[in-house]
């Protein structure tokens, strides 16, 4: 929350500086640099299969429940961007943007449940990057611009699960890839003069939902019979960015 404060107290003053120009012309190419923070959650969900039929209900509820989990992350986030803006007489502006940015951050979990046996759960998200393409579709009232966003978003970024038991029992799946989804927010945007404007943003992502299962490490005692593990881990960011834009 520090971080979001500091980053909406910089805007803020920046939006609040008086315009160069009584009105401006937001038409025209433009490309620029942002710096932000970004909460991330995720949630795990784990299915059983295989041998696990053969145990207990007590105990596949025990591992399923334990395994399960809600995370977060505090990320950096620090990328560039390029668009096109077109303003009409009425001043409605619309246009489209692609940026990438670096995520910086991680959540690991790790989590002992006792009993016989026991186990010690791990749950892992490092997301790395972040895509998005996107429409833009805005009101322009002199040098200040506030505007509406939606569109593509993609992530890359690894997700895992782990788990090793007293008994030696020992498996891992990991997923690394760029997941798809979309993105949607709003942000409001000011002009200098005519080359050089900054903005506030916010942006939800959501990522879906992606399933992996878990492979035997070397060195695991029970190998056969077969025990299996789905996971079915889900994606969400809530980024916040500063940006400063230069128009061409």
């Amino acid at each position: 929350m520090r971080k979001l404060f500091a980053i909406s107290t910089l805007a803020a003053c920046a939006v609040a500086t008086p315009a160069l120009a009584e009105d401006g012309d937001w038409t025209g190419p433009y490309a620029g640099v942002s710096v932000g923070y970004s909460a991330a959650k995720s949630r795990t969900d784990v299915a059983l299969g295989g041998n696990w039929s053969t145990e207990s209900a007590t105990l596949q509820s025990r591992v399923v429940g334990d395994w399960s989990a809600n995370q977060s992350a505090d990320l950096g986030v620090y990328g560039g961007q390029i668009g096109y803006n077109y303003q009409t007489s009425g001043n409605l502006v619309v246009g489209v943007e692609l940026d990438a940015a670096a995520l910086s951050g991680h959540n690991d979990r790790s989590f002992v449940s006792t009993g016989a046996p026991n186990y010690t759960f791990g749950n892992h998200i490092d997301p790395k990057a972040l895509f998005t393409a996107r429409a833009k579709l805005g009101f322009a009232s002199g040098d200040t611009l506030f505007y509406a966003h939606g569109g593509w978003a993609g992530v890359k970024a690894t997700m895992s699960a782990d788990v090793v038991s007293s008994g030696g029992y020992t498996k891992e799946g990991v997923i690394d890839k760029t997941t798809s989804g979309w993105v949607a927010g709003a942000g409001v945007e000011h002009r200098f003069g005519s080359n050089m404007s900054a903005r506030l943003e916010y942006s939800y992502v959501d990522q879906g939902k992606e399933v992996y299962s878990s492979l035997y490490r070397t060195g695991s005692t029970f190998v056969t019979p077969a025990y299996g593990e789905t996971f079915t881990q889900d994606l969400r960011l809530h980024v916040i960015r500063l940006g400063v834009n230069f128009h061409f």
